[in-house]
């Protein structure tokens, strides 16, 4: 009997949720990168901003998009939440947020910038703002290797 690799679906909906989500979908592509089976990216419909970090992976030859998905890049936000109205503590949460958050951008950046062979003040430049790909458009900027456009046709 043949022995095949597990397979698995990952499916994941990215929420509006303050803290946390950057950080465990960056553990999520990590984990990805050392499974011992091969992990194929696909994305169905849309991929939108720690999604896109999640497509993008090092492995060539992995990653799919079908024709009318999209791709979308950007930079990450801090929500800045605040309990108290002390300006001191402010200022210090506020500091450590945007640290946390410079480091986060750092990080992704190197990432994107590493998969699809661009410099980064590049990536940096295109990170400043929502940045919508086609399918198409993906594939040229390197974040999928290949536009799944085949169908297996059924007989009904």
């Amino acid at each position: 009997m043949p022995v095949s690799a597990p397979r698995f679906l990952l499916d994941f909906q990215e929420k509006k949720k303050p803290r946390g989500e950057v950080i465990n979908i960056m553990a999520m592509r990590n984990v990805m990168r050392f499974v011992p089976p091969d992990v194929n990216t696909i994305c169905l419909e849309i991929a939108a901003s720690m999604a896109s970090y999640v497509l993008a992976r090092r492995e060539y030859k992995k990653c799919v998009a079908l024709p009318h998905a999209r791709i979308m890049i950007h930079q990450h936000a801090c929500p800045f939440a605040f309990t108290n109205n002390d300006d001191e503590d402010r200022a210090g949460l506020l500091y450590s947020e945007l640290e946390a958050l410079l480091t986060i951008r750092e990080t992704t950046t190197r990432v994107y910038s590493e998969r699809m062979g661009k410099p980064i003040r590049i990536i940096s430049q295109d990170l400043e703002r929502d940045f919508y790909m086609s399918a198409i458009e993906a594939k040229a900027y390197g974040i999928v290797d290949h536009i799944n456009e085949k169908s297996k046709k059924q007989n009904i």
